[in-house]
Order: structure tokens, then C-alpha cells, then sequence
């Protein structure tokens, strides 16, 4: 019953692709792994799962998924999972935490040309191609519902609303601070509805304004920029801050420390988002 669920989903998401050609995701399950699919997609926790402060975590977007790190959430990217996969992460007791960019077009996604042209904007300046949404646009806002509708059939049983900071950067639209909040409440709203637990991914000046309405924060380079401050509040209220930080494991001595001290869940990655992880305690590191 999941998977034709999850293929009308993922058709309705095709369709205006159907004749352009995309690059797809990064991400493939690890085939010498049998998949147990005897839980097939697993399903949103009830309530919605809320991480305390240190929850070990992974995150991978590409490359082939390694699912041998002994962490209680899992992050991989939407479009890449599979229900199988979601058996396989929460068959091993897993949370299955879902990759989604709510802010911004991205051109190798299946439902990219669906996003209408005066909605897409201008260019990250770090990630050229992809693009600025106008968070105001009501296509927009479905196209996200329906990813979100995806996640709760592909077995996520929580998703990160990452680039919720489109008012704060040159988008190319007259955003503001209340436009960005109002859409990132919808956002939350509609993920609560379908069980899901909320991570957000957002500006420094909308963290305050969150923390009552998600579960859980995740901020990239803050310990090494030294801004990490704003998701303070997450903590104070209990909630889980993850922290990704790239370089390797000579970076520990930098990062962990302050990375411990703030309550955060740090990982050390490449860019690449690969399968490579370091973590700060014996506990918590690589396989």
C-alpha cells in the first residue's frame, strides 16, 4: 500500500520533468546490504521526535549509504530515499531524518521545472546553480507540501527545512523577515500534520522566533565562524542543535570542545557530504 502511495507522489513530482532530462541524487543504497523490508517505510513518529542536546547523528547526501555508524539519527536526502532504505535505518533502530531545501530551486530535482520562472531567483553565490525561491509564491508552497507528502510516504520520520534565509541574502525578490517566518511556520505547520519531526536550517534572526515550533536546529560552520550563538536558544528549551563542520579529524581539538561546552551534536564532513564522518567522543566516532 506505501509504494503505490509514494509512486503516485513521486509521479505527480515527474510530471513537468518528464521531458528534461535531470542528473538526480547522489545518494544510493549500499547493495551489498539487504534491505529487510518486513517494516516497509516505517512511518512518522507519533509524536514527533524531539532530540535533546548531544543526540548522535549522521548526515549523508552522496555517495553510496553507509548505515554502519552506531548514531540515533540518520539525515539523507529526500529525493534519494527509498522505502527499503527507510526499513533498513529503522530495522537498525535508526531515526530517519529527511534532507529537503525549501529555499532554493535546485536543477537536477525531478520537479524543478514545475517551480514557475518569476518564482526562481538569483543564484547562491556558494552554490551557483541553484537558485532562490520567492517564498511568497503559492506554486512554490505546494511544491513543498507534496515533497513533504513524499516524506511521510518514503518513511521520514523527521525533515530539515534547510535555506529558510532567502529575505536575508540577494534573492533577487523584496522578501522580508516576516515573510521568511510566516512561510517557515507554514512549512512547520504542514510537517506537524503529517507527524513529522522539524529541524530548521535558517538565519541567525529567525532562531529565536523557531524554537517554540520545531524540534531541533542543524547550523553549518558556526563553531568555525564563531556564530554559533543564536541557536543557544534551541538548547536552553532542551532541543537538539547539530552542528556540521568540514576539515577532518585534526580538527577535533578545535571544534569539540566548544562543540560541547554550547550542548551541540557536531559531525566533521567533507563537502561532499560523503559517508565520511568524525564525531568528538570515543563513542561517537567512525567505524
Amino acid at each position: 500500500m506505501r509504494f503505490p502511495a509514494r509512486l503516485a507522489v513521486t509521479s505527480a513530482l515527474l510530471l513537468a520533468a518528464s521531458c528534461h532530462e535531470t542528473t538526480g541524487t547522489l545518494l544510493t543504497l549500499d547493495q551489498n546490504r539487504a534491505p529487510d523490508t518486513g517494516n516497509a517505510g516505517g512511518g512518522p513518529s507519533a509524536p514527533p521526535f524531539r532530540p535533546a542536546p548531544g543526540t548522535t547523528w549522521q548526515i549523508q547526501l552522496s555517495g553510496t549509504l553507509d548505515t554502519s555508524f552506531d548514531v540515533k539519527m540518520y539525515e539523507v536526502d529526500l529525493f534519494a530515499l527509498d522505502t527499503a532504505t527507510g526499513a533498513l535505518l529503522h530495522n537498525q533502530g535508526r531515526v530517519v531524518a529527511c534532507y529537503v531545501s525549501v529555499g532554493t530551486a535546485e536543477p537536477y530535482r525531478a520537479d524543478y521545472l514545475n517551480f514557475p520562472a518569476s518564482a526562481v531567483g538569483n543564484a547562491l553565490s556558494d552554490y551557483p546553480e541553484e537558485h532562490w525561491l520567492d517564498v511568497r509564491d503559492q506554486t512554490v508552497r505546494s511544491l513543498m507540501a507534496a515533497r513533504l507528502q513524499l516524506a511521510t510516504i518514503s518513511g521520514c520520520d523527521a525533515v530539515e527545512l534547510s535555506n529558510l534565509q532567502a529575505h536575508a541574502e540577494d534573492s533577487g525578490f523584496p522578501l522580508t523577515r516576516a515573510d521568511e517566518l510566516d512561510y517557515a511556520r507554514w512549512l512547520i505547520a504542514e510537517c506537524h500534520m503529517r507527524g513529522l519531526s522539524v529541524g530548521v536550517s535558517s538565519s541567525d534572526d529567525l532562531v529565536a522566533s523557531l524554537v517554540a515550533d520545531a524540534e531541533w536546529g542543524t547550523a553549518s560552520e558556526c563553531l568555525g565562524n564563531d556564530d554559533c550563538q543564536a541557536w543557544q536558544a534551541f538548547t536552553a528549551a532542551g532541543k537538539a542543535v547539530f552542528v556540521i563542520e568540514y576539515g577532518s579529524s585534526s580538527d577535533l581539538p578545535s571544534w569539540c570542545p566548544d562543540a560541547e561546552r554550547l550542548g551541540y551534536s557536531l559531525v566533521i564532513k567533507r563537502r561532499a557530504l560523503d559517508a565520511f564522518r568524525v564525531g568528538c567522543t570515543a563513542a561517537d566516532a567512525s567505524p
